[in-house]
Order: C-alpha cells, then sequence, then structure tokens
C-alpha cells in the first residue's frame, strides 16, 4: 500500500514527519487512502 511519503505533494521536515502540499502536516507512514482530499498522485518511477 502506497503512504504519503510516496506522493508527489509530499515534502519530508524532520524523521517522522513531513508536510503535505495541499494538506498540511502528515505523518510519512499515512496509507495513500487516507488522504483526505483524495489528491494521492504516486511519484514517478526511478530507473
Amino acid at each position: 500500500m502506497p503512504t504519503c511519503a510516496d506522493c508527489i505533494s509530499y515534502l519530508p521536515k524532520v524523521k517522522d514527519a513531513g508536510e503535505c502540499r495541499i494538506n498540511g502536516p502528515v505523518p510519512p507512514d499515512r496509507d495513500s487512502d487516507r488522504c483526505p482530499s483524495r489528491t494521492f498522485i504516486p511519484k514517478p518511477v526511478k530507473h
């Protein structure tokens, strides 16, 4: 299951916390299904 840390809108701040550009502070391990605005967009896969 993808998490907030896997979203293109997630910016890490410290080890256990980050910020979503849309929803504000979020934990990096929150399931993407719990995204309040349903705006989860996966980060591009690096090859």
